[in-house]
């Protein structure tokens, strides 16, 4: 059976838009949606929170560094036929001063290190790099250039790097020959969560997805 890691932020984790923090179920969740479609086995290494490469002292500090984290991540989860990578939404936070092109890097950089390590298809140590993807996270919703907004200093100017950044991702991953999916095709964030995904845009992504990489 075909296994594949996604390795992701609070949106492929499941954390829901109502604000309760109660985790989306196995029937919700895109990574699980997507596997059922397809008929493999995924793992989730997914933290709310994680950035492309970036420690957050505001939170877990070094814990939040997906490129840190990475490499523990396929080990522990090996085999890894597929890798899927959908980061990038926190390193929006103005706190990082980030810009399209440092975040599409960063997520360069998570690929280069993922092929590094390897898959582990053939044993624990095999560095056989896995199949890799990445999924570009929707854009920030409307309400994210909101003043008004409680968060819109956390996340000034987020939302106008959220929507650049799929067209310069595509242009790095092509050197890489690495294919991307955008996730802002097919889902928005929610009205009232300018980041996070409601169940049903959850289902709608996971089935999307499944049907995407049944192309590849």
């Amino acid at each position: 059976m075909t296994r594949v890691l996604v390795y992701g932020d609070s949106n492929s984790w499941g954390t829901p838009s109502n604000g309760s923090g109660v985790r989306y179920d196995v029937k919700t969740r895109w990574p699980q949606v997507m596997a059922t479609a397809l008929g493999w086995e995924v793992a989730e290494e997914n933290l709310p929170g994680r950035t492309t490469r970036h420690d957050d002292d505001m939170m877990l500090g070094s814990a939040m560094n997906g490129l840190l984290h990475l490499p523990v991540a396929l080990k522990s989860q090996s085999p890894v036929d597929w890798l899927l990578i959908m980061l990038g939404t926190n390193d929006f936070k103005a706190r990082f001063e980030q810009d399209e092109a440092t975040i599409a890097a960063g997520l360069m950089a998570l690929v280069d290190c993922a092929r590094r390590v390897g898959s582990g298809k053939a044993g624990w140590d095999d560095v056989t790099p896995p199949n890799v993807a990445i999924i570009v996270p929707p854009a920030l919703g409307k309400l994210a250039d909101d003043a008004t907004w409680e968060r819109f200093a956390e996340w000034k100017g987020g939302g106008a790097i959220s929507r650049r950044l799929g067209d310069v991702v595509r242009v790095q991953a092509k050197m890489r020959q690495v294919p991307v999916f955008d996730a802002g095709f097919v889902v928005r964030a929610s009205r009232a969560d300018p980041i996070h995904l409601d169940a049903r845009a959850q289902r709608a992504l996971g089935q999307a997805i499944a049907e995407w990489l049944g192309t590849l």
